[in-house]
């Protein structure tokens, strides 16, 4: 999926959004910055061809099915999700912002208290047509043939269902605030119980003083009455490590996986290999450094380090 890049704008309020209050479809072709009519558009909506689907395989996992929009329409998919983006975030959400990511959403959760992990099971394909229409029409305000209309455009139809597609840069922030009222009610619980709640894409972690497995089923109920499904449970003791979106939240400090100090360490061994050829050694030195500047990332005790065996590896391979 490509990354959509985004620009160091204030954010607004929903209610100032330019997607707010639509009410007539010759306004939505305005906003979406579309070069044609509004019939033009119904047209391109319903084309069969509008994306490329395949199955993305990687080691040990099952095949992936992906569903990714052809260039004309991932531009309007870019345009609603850049407009979405600007809308004020809460706290809570840590995917997909500028100044957030899975490290600011895993230090939340420094403090030692127990905590309770859970996952939304298979997001974007639960994510359905209407499902977004009614964040357009209800939280959005928008007309409901409008509605309609921008719900079709960013979903798309897999056996007979609509849904979200899994390779659009669109649908990590349609899908949050298609299900923000799940989102709020699981925030608002949390808070009720004194913890701290993140949302990392599909990833929900609570940390509580008196956090236990019951808070578990009671977040699943929550989840389950929004007609979405959980799965990946977990519940970390009082000071014990919490795994949390690719890094370790200990008492008082993050660390990264252990796998990925084992990578960092293979791909070292790997630069001071005789047999290995000069393109092949510097290959292998930008992954060390790569690994390096990751771990550094999550650990700031490790900077130090880092920048020091950097150094070191840019002038083994001659960087």
């Amino acid at each position: 999926m490509a990354r959509l890049e985004q620009l160091d704008r204030p954010k607004y309020a929903m209610t100032t959004s330019p997607l707010y209050g639509i009410r007539s479809r010759k306004r939505l072709v305005e906003v979406l910055d579309w070069q044609g009519s509004v019939k033009a558009l119904d047209g391109f909506v319903e084309q069969p061809d509008n994306y490329n689907c395949f199955l993305h395989e990687e080691d040990g996992k099952k095949p992936r099915p992906v569903q990714q929009p052809t260039p004309k329409l991932e531009a309007l998919h870019r345009r609603v999700a850049r407009l979405l983006l600007r809308i004020l975030p809460p706290d809570y959400l840590h995917s997909g912002l500028r100044k957030r990511s899975f490290v600011t959403n895993a230090a939340q959760h420094v403090n030692g208290h127990p905590a309770v992990k859970l996952d939304v099971h298979k997001f974007y394909p639960s994510t359905l047509h209407s499902h977004v229409c009614g964040f357009f029409k209800n939280q959005m305000a928008c007309a409901p043939d409008v509605a309609g209309l921008l719900a079709s455009l960013c979903c798309v139809t897999v056996n007979g269902v609509r849904h979200l597609p899994t390779g659009s840069p669109l649908s990590q922030i349609l899908a949050f605030y298609s299900h923000r009222q799940m989102f709020d009610e699981l925030s608002a619980y949390v808070a009720a119980r004194g913890g701290v709640i993140t949302v990392y894409v599909d990833d929900i972690t609570a940390s509580m003083e008196f956090a236990s497995v019951g808070d578990i089923r009671a977040m699943g109920r929550i989840i389950t009455r929004h007609g979405l499904m959980w799965h990946k449970e977990r519940f970390f003791p009082r000071g014990h490590s919490k795994a949390i979106t690719g890094a370790i939240a200990k008492v008082d400090h993050l660390e990264a996986p252990k796998k990925q100090h084992l990578k960092y360490a293979t791909a070292r061994d790997r630069v001071d290999h005789p047999s290995l050829l000069v393109a092949d050694q510097k290959q292998a030195a930008r992954s060390a450094i790569g690994l390096l500047q990751c771990i550094a990332q999550i650990d700031e005790r490790q900077i130090r380090v880092a920048r020091g065996m950097a150094q070191k590896l840019t002038a083994v391979a001659g960087l």
